[in-house]
């Protein structure tokens, strides 16, 4: 959290400092771009949490359980995840799962199935929703009603350098949740082959 925080502390100052110097629409006017630049990442946040809500509400959960190609990682992503480190900075991107009272950093008993198919679900459903996320980031720009009007230029210099770095942040998390799901679908099946044993 400490690193997402920063990373969100450090792009707001930036982009401020950037438009406050160099961006002459409201120069006479300074800190506007703050208030404006501050506004436009809690709009990013609300966004993101508006599409995991409403992809929690309407999409079923035997959809979501479904094989789809989306929640498959082939042997040449795993190479490119082990490649791009996911195993080492995983620890330090946030998780968010308490909000649906699984928290998806800590793995409990692998032998409880019950638990690990309610954490794959949990983990396709995560996936869904930072893949939606990325997109939906980009609509920050078209809020600047200013733009339609040829009276701004925010919807450049503000809004989409905070959807850029919006989107980064939130497509990390999938790569985490697409390392980790082949994993918890072994364990998946290991314990289902150990029940139709002892059954």
């Amino acid at each position: 959290m400490i690193l997402y925080g920063t990373i969100i502390f450090v792009g707001l100052v930036t982009v401020s400092l950037l438009n406050i110097f160099f961006n002459p629409l409201y120069q006479d006017r300074w800190w506007l771009y703050l208030v404006i630049t501050l506004s436009y990442t809690v709009i990013a946040l609300l966004l993101d949490g508006l599409v995991a809500l409403l992809i929690r509400k309407t999409v079923p959960e035997k959809w979501v359980n479904k094989d789809w190609k989306l929640f498959r990682s082939s042997e040449k992503e795993m190479r490119l995840y082990r490649a791009l480190g996911v195993h080492r900075w995983k620890e330090y991107v946030p998780e968010l799962g308490g909000f649906t009272g699984l928290h998806k950093n800590k793995m409990g008993d692998p032998r409880d199935d019950e638990y690990i198919s309610r954490f794959i679900l949990e983990v396709k459903y995560g996936i869904l929703i930072h893949c939606w996320s990325v997109p939906v980031s980009f609509l920050l720009p078209f809020l600047d009603w200013g733009m339609y009007l040829g009276e701004s230029n925010l919807w450049l210099t503000i809004a989409l350098p905070i959807s850029a770095v919006n989107a980064i942040l939130v497509f990390l998390p999938t790569l985490i949740l697409k390392f980790n799901l082949p994993k918890l679908l072994q364990i998946h099946a290991y314990n289902l082959r150990m029940q139709s044993r002892q059954g």
